[in-house]
């Protein structure tokens, strides 16, 4: 971490009253650590992978993480990236707002949460540390009420999707799931993830399909059906356009050596 990320640890571990907002860029790969205290890591631009208690996932402009006070966890950073962070004292932690957000680690930002971040980003480091305990709580409510209220279907559709990606989920049966029109089902998606439904579909199918492979002995095409490809020659046209390689190549590079 930067400079001020070592502050702000020092700063909060002896028992700091108010809550810290700062902006910052994580350089190279963090090995698993915890903290006394909650931390909100909202990405300003970039991306970055993190694993919060045995749970990965990757951050961008869509989502956020919260890492409760004890939590392990371990991040990687694109070199370019940049974040704003809140890290919240344990007075804090009967914040409504706050209390809402721990039930989960990985948050969706919502537009208005958004615009609080960029707000931030533009005001600069010092006003946030002049400002902290004024701009902390609206963007803690923001992050609780905003997605929760507008994508209470979508994140139970995520979660369906994510269990059982090779059922035959059609836009239609997406939006049905979800509670909402077809055409508020690609706004949301626009909105909170920044692609579409069917795109977003193709990467938990391939994600699965890439962790098959990395993890068994499973033949391929068995592989392709059991994520929702039609057959192999659909798994392998999908991975070569997103990810540059073959179903073949991956598990040679990455998968378990094949059993004697």
């Amino acid at each position: 971490m930067v400079n001020s990320a070592n502050q702000t640890f020092d700063y909060l571990q002896q028992g700091a009253m108010s809550p810290v907002l700062t902006i910052r860029r994580y350089q190279g790969e963090s090995p698993h650590h915890q903290h006394a205290f909650t931390q909100l890591v909202l990405p300003i631009h970039g991306r970055m992978e993190i694993e919060v208690q045995g749970h990965g996932a990757r951050l961008d402009t869509s989502t956020a993480a919260l890492v409760a006070p004890g939590m392990a966890h371990a991040q990687q950073a694109d070199a370019d990236s940049c974040f704003l962070v809140l890290d919240c004292p344990s007075s804090w932690l009967q914040d409504k707002a706050l209390d809402t957000l721990a039930q989960r680690i990985y948050v969706p930002v919502s537009p208005a949460a958004r615009r609080l971040i960029e707000f931030a980003e533009l005001a600069g480091s010092q006003a946030l540390i002049n400002h902290a305990e004024q701009l902390a709580p609206l963007l803690l409510s923001a992050l609780a009420a905003g997605p929760q209220s507008a994508t209470g279907g979508l994140q139970r559709l995520l979660a369906q999707v994510q269990a059982n990606p090779a059922a035959a989920w059609s836009n239609e049966a997406m939006a049905s799931l979800a509670a909402v029109s077809l055409s508020q089902l690609h706004l949301r998606f626009r909105e909170l993830l920044d692609t579409t439904p069917q795109a977003w579909l193709t990467q938990v199918r391939l994600r699965q399909a890439q962790r098959w492979l990395t993890d068994t002995h499973l033949p391929i095409a068995e592989i392709a059906l059991r994520c929702g490809f039609c057959d192999q020659a659909a798994l392998t046209r999908a991975m070569s356009r997103q990810c540059g390689t073959t179903p073949a190549v991956w598990r040679k590079t990455t998968g378990m050596k094949s059993p004697r």
